[in-house]
């Protein structure tokens, strides 16, 4: 009988359930398969009568966190002399997955548990083999290949989402061709010291062609994924990485990029203006939430739970008194702008004057005298939007906020989670896990939650 989604929680959550942890280690040529006990693949499992060698010693300690990182430790395989030829195999770079599940059970009841890259043989002693097992993340850090504009002009510009007033760069001299957009777009509005052109456009190609010879030129962008959902999504899709769990506002949002930039940079600029975070959980997709105030507690964790005095105070965040959330930005502020939009569009022209729109407010923190001031920039395109966001986050920073340290027996917690702390010294308050570091088969975890 297989186990159901909910069994396994459950036997999670037991803190007396047996447990195994399983690691296929790849290597150039093949793949070693390994255990913390005994344990031999049943026949009716999809990889049938599988040996695992019983020398997996040290399991990592893996520390999932909400602003983009996640680490992992050593993996270390006792050594009697059987696997002292494996110090020869090829192994960095090369995928290490973990899988946790009970003894008794069939293999294909155990869960993944992580994925990451061998990081190579950290240590070889007597007895014992060491590896280092990174993270994936390391793939969203390589630049995003765009192509080449001629004449060394650079990269061909990214455009994602609504852009404002971006450069247009010249690709073809005979027939007057800008190009504004890596990606197909739905529309591009050509435009000469601010004022509108007349131009044909090839959305799939990201390109106008002009009528007539013009200087410098500019364009109002729209490309199709113009929502943080659709722009994470894009993300992932461009790394090869699956999607995780996506919680984020239907803002309309652009961004644009004329130089070299990865994933990585896409994903901390747009979460940044939204009060959002991002990661890669443990079995390597894509995380990406709004970070929101507690409401309802996905987790409690009673005193019995906290080692002995185990649960402090680490860190104060003071409230914010006023907040300017920059939005709307101009790619390409003009110095000089068409005399026609002056008379006819004024607010247009001082549009095409200005990097940013600004949307700012207050609030009354008059307990706290050593309040901040903040400046936030933004991706979002709307007043509207821009204005909900601002006093949301306004609202998320309204009171003191404090970041708590504490080691608990819980084994099945996860990174973003709400958590309701029953201890004296919180009195039950809400908060959001921010860090969660465990071993596989050990109970203990350490946490930092945000309350």
């Amino acid at each position: 009988m297989s186990i159901s989604d909910g069994q396994y929680a459950a036997w999670l959550a037991n803190l007396n359930a047996s447990r195994l942890l399983l690691a296929e280690m790849h290597h150039a040529g093949g793949i070693k398969y390994v255990a913390t006990g005994p344990f031999m693949s049943l026949p009716s499992d999809s990889d049938a009568n599988r040996p695992y060698d019983d020398c997996l010693e040290t399991a990592v300690d893996i520390t999932t966190r909400i602003d983009g990182q996640v680490t992992f430790g050593e993996v270390t395989l006792m050594d009697d002399g059987s696997i002292t030829d494996w110090l020869f195999l090829a192994w960095q770079g090369h995928p290490i997955r973990l899988y946790l599940g009970s003894p008794k059970w069939a293999r294909d009841d155990f869960r993944l548990l992580a994925q990451g890259r061998n990081g190579g043989i950290r240590e070889a002693r007597r007895g014992a083999i060491t590896f280092r097992m990174d993270d994936e993340s390391s793939v969203l850090d390589e630049p995003i290949d765009t192509g080449q504009l001629p004449d060394g002009a650079g990269p061909v510009p990214l455009a994602l989402g609504s852009v404002y007033n971006a450069p247009l760069y010249r690709v073809d001299t005979q027939t007057l061709t800008y190009r504004g957009s890596f990606l197909p777009v739905t529309s591009i509005t050509a435009k000469a010291n601010g004022a509108r052109l007349t131009h044909s456009t090839d959305m799939a190609g990201g390109t106008v062609t002009l009528t007539d010879k013009f200087g410098d030129i500019t364009g109002d962008i729209e490309e199709q994924h113009n929502t943080p959902q659709q722009v994470v999504e894009w993300v992932a899709a461009h790394y090869g990485i699956a999607i995780g769990d996506v919680d984020l506002p239907a803002y309309r949002v652009g961004l644009y990029y004329n130089s070299e930039v990865s994933g990585r940079q896409i994903l901390e600029e747009l979460c940044n203006g939204l009060g959002a975070y991002w990661y890669l959980n443990e079995v390597n997709a894509l995380v990406a939430r709004q970070h929101k105030l507690p409401v309802t507690a996905d987790v409690t964790i009673v005193g019995d739970d906290i080692n002995y005095d185990r649960c402090r105070l680490t860190d104060t965040e003071p409230p914010w008194r006023r907040l300017t959330l920059r939005w709307g930005r101009n790619y390409s502020p003009l110095s000089n702008v068409a005399a026609v939009l002056d008379e006819e569009e004024p607010a247009e022209a001082t549009r095409l004057r200005t990097e940013w729109r600004e949307s700012r407010a207050e609030q009354d923190v008059s307990n706290y005298p050593l309040a901040e001031r903040v400046t936030r920039d933004s991706v979002i395109q709307d007043e509207t939007d821009a204005a909900t966001e601002r006093d949301r986050l306004l609202q998320l920073r309204s009171e003191r906020r404090e970041i708590w340290s504490i080691e608990t027996s819980l084994s099945y917690v996860s990174a973003g989670q709400v958590v309701s702390v029953q201890h004296r010294r919180l009195e039950g308050r809400l908060g959001r896990l921010l860090v969660v570091g465990r071993s596989p088969t050990r109970e203990n975890s350490n946490l930092e939650v945000w309350v």
